[in-house]
């Protein structure tokens, strides 16, 4: 076989192939036990399983049989006749991509619903050198995150540890420079498909997000989501819109619709201003797909599907409720009997979700499912409370959620727990886990055991969850705590002086500073608001 072919063949056994195993196990090329709906194997190893898709296409014929991997592979450096007219210019580029390959692209896409984004980013690499020289540049600090963090388990001294550190972290930039260039030549050419610049924006989004640029991220993340609006725009009469995700899958899958529309919950925490596209996407499906919600799921994939539609629904409601229901709206208008109606038929829709989901739980496994689970139970009881309290005005309506608040840092002190993890925990994903639940604990709780202890575990466990970093949202909560509780009243705040939320400035936040604003009543005798400002650090 010629150098180039080997490395071709390579860069296929990453590609679905027409086998009977799990999708996890198709792209790692290890024998699956085939056992449902989850492959044991990957229990065992601590990876999430994509379950037993029908897969329509390959890559060309499949490479011959190979034994094994190992749940955490010794990674195989190419002889330098392999790489001469190989896609990586070097053997340090291609260890990153296997470290992409075997590891950081699952700590990334986590969930069991992007699992063909994985496997369309590891294609693209065939032929697109952006999103190879991305991909590569996520393994570089990938490998300089492990460094830094396990200093334990380190032979290095610290000052060989660092300059190996820094190291990664240089090619980790320089890769990313060249991704960026070639993807400024690509959008000039506008030879760019749809699906490849949603790729790219995802791409962007994990280097900056990783790297503390959170700014820049959420700039990605309008832009991905501005891409799919304009695109099913041409779908506009179709009469199923309304039930699925994408209207043309062949173009665009589920799957990397669903990532942005997880992160378009996010942004509807991290923000108060709401664009249009992040409002639309978020109400894509309607009622007409909870609706269609069966009374017991056959597994946690089909339950993960309807969580995330419900959760969009109610995200849905809430942004609406903050653009269009303000304290000028009449209780009679059509708006707001709209939203009153909305909340029940969502209210009813999560007590049936509840009940269907239970048999999962009475049987769910150890490992990435258990993870999973536990990480819907926590986002269906912070979505709840939202759900309940958005069309009041009393902030005080919160203290009778109190033992939901407690539930919620259990719930989510446990998915951190059962966080799957290969070498080492990671600090990096698209998805929202811990913070945004947290978050609102730590705002709208104002029992200050519970509330410290949503705010002592995100200031303690760093990490960052798509366009949000727990130090931050950490800082934010402590001094919004510190400005009600000037004002207490036998160890209480009182519920003139609560804070409806908080905005900050988003130029500042790459350079880990920001200043934050929120508005306070003067008294409880004086309805009048005054403006409180601080700036941070972290």
């Amino acid at each position: 076989m010629s150098s180039t072919g080997k490395i071709h063949s390579r860069l296929r056994r990453y590609a679905p192939k027409a086998r009977t195993g799990c999708g996890t196990c198709r792209i790692r090329r290890v024998k699956c036990d085939e056992s449902k709906p989850i492959c044991q194997r990957c229990i065992k190893f601590g990876v999430d399983c994509d379950g037993y898709l029908p897969i329509t296409f390959t890559l060309g014929k499949s490479p011959p049989k190979r034994k094994p991997l190992p749940s955490q592979p010794a990674i195989k450096l190419p002889s330098l006749g392999s790489l001469a007219n190989s896609p990586f210019a070097n053997a340090t580029e291609h260890q990153y991509f296997d470290l992409f390959c075997a590891r950081t692209g699952y700590d990334i896409f986590p969930t069991f619903d992007s699992g063909c984004t994985r496997q369309r980013l590891l294609e693209s690499c065939h032929f697109n050198p952006a999103i190879r020289h991305a991909i590569v540049a996520l393994g570089a600090l990938d490998k300089t995150a492990e460094l830094v963090q396990c200093f334990d388990k380190m032979s290095l001294t610290p000052v060989e540890r660092d300059t190996a550190a820094s190291e990664h972290h240089q090619n980790a930039l320089r890769q990313y420079a060249k991704a960026v260039k070639h993807m400024a030549t690509d959008a000039s050419d506008k030879k760019l498909d749809l699906r490849t610049m949603l790729l790219t924006c995802l791409l962007i989004l994990a280097f900056e997000s990783w790297t503390g640029n959170m700014d820049f991220a959420v700039k990605q993340v309008h832009a991905g989501i501005r891409l799919i609006q304009e695109w099913k725009e041409k779908y506009r009469n179709d009469q199923d819109k309304f039930t699925r995700l994408s209207p043309a899958p062949y173009i665009v899958e589920d799957d990397l619709i669903q990532i942005f529309c997880r992160l378009a919950v996010q942004h509807s925490f991290f923000a108060d201003g709401h664009s249009p596209e992040l409002h639309a996407v978020l109400g894509m499906e309607g009622p007409r797909f909870t609706r269609s919600m069966p009374d017991t799921f056959s597994d946690i994939f089909e339950a993960g599907k309807y969580y995330n539609g419900i959760i969009r629904r109610g995200v849905y409601l809430i942004t609406t409720h903050s653009a269009y229901l303000g304290p000028d709206v009449r209780k009679d208008s059509e708006i707001w009997r709209w939203a009153m109606k909305e909340q029940e038929e969502i209210q009813s829709d999560v007590w049936r979700f509840n009940k269907a989901f239970e048999p999962v739980l009475q049987k769910v496994a150890d490992g990435p499912q258990k993870h999973y689970a536990l990480f819907i139970q926590l986002s269906m009881a912070i979505g709840y409370i939202g759900l309940s309290t958005h069309l009041s005005a009393d902030e005080s309506i919160h203290d009778k959620y109190n033992p939901v608040y407690k539930r919620v840092v259990y719930l989510a002190k446990a998915v951190m727990k059962e966080m799957p993890t290969q070498i080492r925990p990671s600090n990096f994903c698209f998805d929202t886990r811990v913070i945004v639940p947290l978050w609102v604990v730590g705002l709208k709780c104002r029992e200050p055991s519970i509330r410290r202890e949503a705010i002592n575990f995100l200031l303690s466990n760093p990490r960052r969850e798509g366009i949000w970093d727990s130090v931050f949202a950490g800082k934010v909560l402590q001094w919004a705590m510190e400005v009600e509780e000037e004002f207490l009243e036998d160890g209480k705040v009182p519920g003139w002086a609560r804070l409806a939320g908080v905005k900050w400035s988003g130029a500042e936040l790459a350079e880990k500073r920001a200043e934050l604003m929120c508005l306070q009543r003067v008294s409880a005798d004086d309805e009048k608001m005054r403006r409180r400002t601080k700036i941070i650090t972290w």
